[in-house]
């Protein structure tokens, strides 16, 4: 007990002191497993990063931790069953390990444990998919790749590939998507290929359909389909054909444009990004957004292209068609707020939002699309369609 709270106070050398004291007596089991949580929570908080000789230290004893979880009898309380156990090896390895692999950069490790605090509960590994996916890049899932499929692992690292909710599949298959997210569909294919990707992994959906309103669900009428490795392999041979095909070059460059709006929150097609969809996020970009989270939210490159295909081509009713794109685009940048950033104050909230929707709805392309395209049959569908369009023309 003393030097548990030693520990507490951060006082180390108090709490080594305390613990050898303890360890010349004789202990009760309960009392040696105390001794062992407080000697395995001591050894990584008194080293300040999460060294090779401070993870060789804590080995022997986290082997000791997860035997004692796995060998558990859960308690049945209330409707709850309680693993004790469990819960202390997936807070050591989730909320101590973990975090101090964060503080010095090791993200890619920040992973593995996190991977590891998951993997002892079995089924359904939340907390590691969603970090893999959401919290790192693709330089940590090439480094926790190498890692993992390489013979450089040290002892512990090879403890927590082997007890570890994430695979080098799901590795690879992410890295397939990370590429995907950075528009590099040479790299993309490389690792789809590598995760053991094919043109049967499905998505029921068109990659590259042309929709003036924004749908996420498939079409009853819907025929085509693609996957990750298909859409990259697409994207790549039309890159190709905008470089070479000159006559067509602004065909090739709307058709990549639209793969590229197809890919965000907001498009037919975002399982080719994500894995998971909120319905109430959109139209504000998260603070602290990832480069990737920009574009998911925001468009940039998607707006980008359509101006190119603009810029390439001389018809123009299909200059209307990717000005219009690049309107629908230049809304998702319109910052939507979100009542946190007003401190739970509802009437600035209020005003505020108010504020929002006028800006809204007044599109800064939408001048342009009625002064110089108005006679195209492509602007007389877009403004029997969109009710944007129409309250702006019709200055409500």
């Amino acid at each position: 007990a003393a030097a548990y709270c030693a520990l507490m106070v951060k006082d180390f050398a108090k709490a080594n002191l305390y613990l050898s004291q303890a360890k010349k007596r004789t202990l009760s089991t309960k009392a040696n497993d105390q001794w062992m949580l407080t000697n395995l929570l001591l050894a990584i908080n008194e080293s300040k990063t999460m060294s090779a000789a401070t993870e060789e230290k804590i080995l022997p004893s986290i082997k000791w931790l997860q035997q004692k979880a796995l060998n558990e009898n859960e308690e049945k309380i209330g409707y709850d069953n309680i693993s004790r156990w469990k819960v202390f090896y997936r807070n050591i390895l989730s909320e101590a390990i973990a975090k101090k692999y964060h503080v010095q950069g090791d993200i890619y490790k920040e992973a593995l444990a996190v991977g590891a605090a998951d993997k002892i509960f079995g089924e359904g590994n939340y907390n590691s998919s969603e970090f893999l996916h959401n919290q790192t890049d693709i330089n940590d899932v090439e480094k926790l790749y190498d890692l993992m499929t390489g013979n450089k692992a040290s002892s512990f690292e090879n403890y927590l590939i082997k007890n570890n909710a994430i695979t080098v599949s799901s590795v690879t298959d992410f890295a397939g998507t990370g590429y995907l997210r950075n528009y590099d569909y040479k790299k993309a294919i490389e690792w789809l290929l590598k995760s053991g990707a094919s043109k049967k992994d499905t998505i029921f959906k068109s990659a590259f359909i042309e929709l003036l309103d924004d749908r996420e669900e498939r079409l009853s009428t819907e025929k085509k389909t693609t996957s990750k490795l298909l859409f990259a392999q697409e994207m790549l041979q039309t890159q190709s054909l905008a470089n070479t095909d000159k006559l067509n070059a602004a065909k090739h460059l709307y058709k990549i444009a639209t793969g590229m709006y197809n890919m965000t929150y907001y498009g037919h097609a975002w399982e080719l990004v994500q894995y998971y969809r909120s319905g109430s996020d959109g139209y504000f970009i998260p603070a602290n957004a990832t480069e990737f989270q920009k574009q998911y939210y925001g468009c940039y490159a998607a707006h980008d292209m359509f101006k190119k295909a603009m810029d390439a081509s001389l018809d123009k009713n299909f200059k209307a068609k990717c000005l219009f794109m690049m309107a629908k685009c230049a809304q998702k940048i319109v910052h939507k707020p979100q009542y946190e950033e007003f401190g739970n104050n509802y009437d600035e909230y209020d005003v505020a939002d108010k504020k929002y929707f006028t800006l809204f709805k007044k599109n800064k392309y939408f001048p342009q699309l009625t002064k110089e395209f108005a006679g195209t049959p492509f602007y007389k569908e877009a403004f029997s369609r969109c009710s944007y369009l129409r309250d702006f023309v019709n200055k409500k």
